[in-house]
C-alpha cells in the first residue's frame, strides 16, 4: 500500500495559521509579507517531500510513482503565477505613481552613472519652496541668509555612457521663481522608459520659509525651519526636527516618520511603519494604517489617533503613547483618555480626568491618578486589572459575565456570584468606575498593594504573589516635560 503524503496537511496548517494571524492582528500588512516571502512556500513544501520520501526509501516503504503529481504541479504553478504577481504589483505601487506602470529591466541589468548637480537663486520675495524630488533623498536645512542653494548628486541608470549623459542633459536641476513661491525641479519625468534617474541633494533654505517636498521614492530630513513643512511621497521616510510650524505628512509607504521639537500642529496620514514624535508644542494627528511602533512623547496638546482597527485620543501626554501591534500603552497622561481597538492588551496608568476604554478582545490594566475622574472600561474577551489609589475615592461596579473576580482591595467592596457571573460593587465615595468583562477576570487592588517602592516619576512593578511566579519587566519612566 502506497504511503499517504503530509505535505497537504502541512500546508493547510501553514495557510491556517496566517489566517489567524491576520485575524488575531489586523495591523500585520499581511499581502505586502506574501507579496515578499511567498517563495518561502515552495522552499518548505520540497523539503517536506524530500524528507518524506527519504524517510519512506530507509524505513523500506514503497516509494511514490511520482515526487510531485499533477494535481500539485497546478498549485505550484498558480502559486508561482499570483506570488509574481503579488510582487510586482506591491513594488509598482510603490515605486510608481499610481497612474503609471513600467517595466523595471534596468533595475536588474543597468549600470549607474554619477553625475554632480549644484544650484543657487536669491529667495528675493518668495516666502515657499517647493521641490518636485521624484526619485531619491533630500536633506533640507534652514539657515539665516536669504540665499537658496541645492548640491548633490545625480544618479543615472543605463546601458552606457552615452545613453547616461543623454539622460543626465534631459534631466536638468532647476530654481524657478513661480509667484510667491520657488520651485526646485529634477525633471526625472523627463527621461525615457529606457533610463532612469535618482538624486541625492542637500538643500539649505532661509529658516523663515515655508517648505513642500514631494517624491515617488526617498527620504527627507527636513531641519531647523521656523515655517511649516509638508511632505507628500508614494514612498519616504520623514524625519523632522527643530520646526517653527506647522508639520504635515502623506505617505502611501513609509518605514519611519519622526518629529523631534515641533512648535506647531503634526498631522500624519497614509501607510507605513514607524511613528516616532517627541516634544510636540501644537496638536497631533495621525490617520491611516500603521503596523510597526508608534510613540508619542510629551505632547502639549490633544493626540489623536485612529487606525482602521484602533482609536486612541489622550488631552495631554506628559510622559508617552506608544501603539505597537496588539497593545496600546498611556501612562502619565492627561485625560479624557479614550482607547478603542478590536484586538489589543491596554494598559492606562497615572492618567487624570475621565478614562474610556472599549475592546472586542484584549486585556486591561487600569491605575488612575489621585485626580481621576470616571472610568468606564469594557472588553469582550479578556481580563481586567484594576489598580485604585489607596486613599482614592471612587463608586465601583465590576462585572464579569464568565469569570471570576478578585477583591484584593477589600473592604467596602462586597463580591457576588450568580452562575458563571460575578460582581463587585462599594463606594468609598467618588467618581464612578465601571469595569466590565464578558469572558475574563477582574482583580481590584489598591495601589502599591503586591509591588516594590519606586523613586517619584517611575511606576512600581509588581513582584510575585508566591515563590517563583514570573517578574513583571520594570516600566520605564515617564518623561517630564
Amino acid at each position: 500500500m502506497r504511503p499517504r503524503s503530509i505535505v497537504g496537511p502541512l500546508l493547510l496548517i501553514a495557510l491556517g495559521t496566517l489566517f489567524l494571524v491576520r485575524n488575531l492582528w489586523p495591523e500585520i500588512a499581511m499581502f505586502d509579507f506574501f507579496a515578499r516571502y511567498w517563495p518561502f512556500l515552495l522552499i518548505v513544501w520540497g523539503s517536506a517531500r524530500l524528507m518524506e520520501v527519504l524517510f519512506w526509501h530507509f524505513t523500506g516503504r514503497p516509494l511514490p510513482a511520482q515526487g510531485v503529481n499533477g494535481g500539485e504541479w497546478f498549485v505550484i504553478v498558480l502559486l508561482c503565477v499570483f506570488g509574481s504577481l503579488s510582487f510586482w504589483g506591491m513594488n509598482a505601487y510603490s515605486r510608481w505613481p499610481n497612474s503609471r506602470v513600467s517595466v523595471r529591466g534596468l533595475e536588474l541589468f543597468g549600470d549607474r552613472f554619477e553625475f554632480p548637480v549644484s544650484a543657487e537663486k536669491k529667495a528675493e520675495k518668495a516666502s515657499r519652496v517647493v521641490l518636485d524630488l521624484g526619485r531619491g533623498n533630500a536633506t533640507i536645512v534652514g539657515t539665516d541668509g536669504d540665499t537658496i542653494k541645492v548640491s548633490g548628486r545625480k544618479t543615472v541608470q543605463a546601458y552606457n555612457q552615452a545613453d547616461a549623459d543623454r539622460g543626465d542633459k534631459e534631466t536638468p536641476l532647476e530654481i524657478v521663481p513661480m509667484g510667491d513661491q520657488i520651485v526646485i525641479r529634477t525633471n526625472q519625468e523627463k527621461i525615457d522608459r529606457n533610463r532612469r534617474a535618482s538624486a541625492e541633494l542637500e538643500i539649505s533654505i532661509p529658516k523663515g520659509m515655508n517648505f513642500e517636498g514631494r517624491g515617488r521614492l526617498g527620504d527627507f530630513d527636513v531641519r531647523e525651519l521656523s515655517g511649516n513643512v509638508e511632505i507628500n511621497s508614494d514612498n519616504a521616510g520623514v524625519r523632522l526636527q527643530n520646526i517653527g510650524g506647522q508639520a504635515k505628512v502623506d505617505l502611501r509607504r513609509s518605514d519611519i516618520v519622526r518629529a523631534v521639537n515641533v512648535k506647531g500642529n503634526v498631522d500624519i496620514r497614509g501607510r507605513g511603519q514607524d511613528i516616532e514624535l517627541e516634544s510636540i508644542a501644537g496638536q497631533v494627528t495621525v490617520n491611516g494604517s500603521y503596523s510597526g511602533e508608534l510613540s508619542f512623547r510629551n505632547v502639549a496638546k490633544p493626540l489623536r489617533f485612529e487606525s482602521p482597527n484602533s482609536e486612541v485620543r489622550v488631552e495631554q501626554t506628559m510622559g508617552l503613547v506608544k501603539i505597537a501591534l496588539g497593545s496600546i500603552t498611556a501612562e502619565n497622561v492627561q485625560g479624557p483618555v479614550k482607547v478603542r481597538s478590536k484586538v489589543a492588551d491596554v494598559q492606562v496608568r497615572e492618567f487624570t480626568q475621565t478614562a474610556e476604554v472599549q475592546l472586542e478582545r484584549g486585556d486591561i490594566e487600569v491605575r488612575p491618578g489621585a485626580a481621576h475622574g470616571r472610568i468606564d472600561a469594557r472588553t469582550e474577551n479578556g481580563n481586567i486589572d484594576l489598580i485604585v489609589p489607596a486613599g482614592g475615592k471612587f463608586d465601583l461596579q465590576a462585572t464579569t459575565k464568565r469569570g471570576e473576580i478578585n477583591n484584593d482591595f477589600g473592604a467596602p467592596l462586597k463580591a457576588d456570584t450568580e452562575g458563571r457571573a460575578a460582581t463587585l460593587k462599594g463606594s468609598t465615595g467618588g467618581p464612578a468606575i465601571v469595569v466590565e468583562t464578558e469572558r475574563g477576570e477582574i482583580t481590584v487592588r489598591r495601589a502599591g498593594q503586591g509591588e516594590t517602592a519606586a523613586p517619584r516619576g517611575v511606576l512600581p512593578k509588581r513582584v510575585p504573589e508566591a515563590p517563583g511566579a514570573p517578574v513583571a519587566p520594570p516600566v520605564p519612566a515617564p518623561v517630564q516635560q
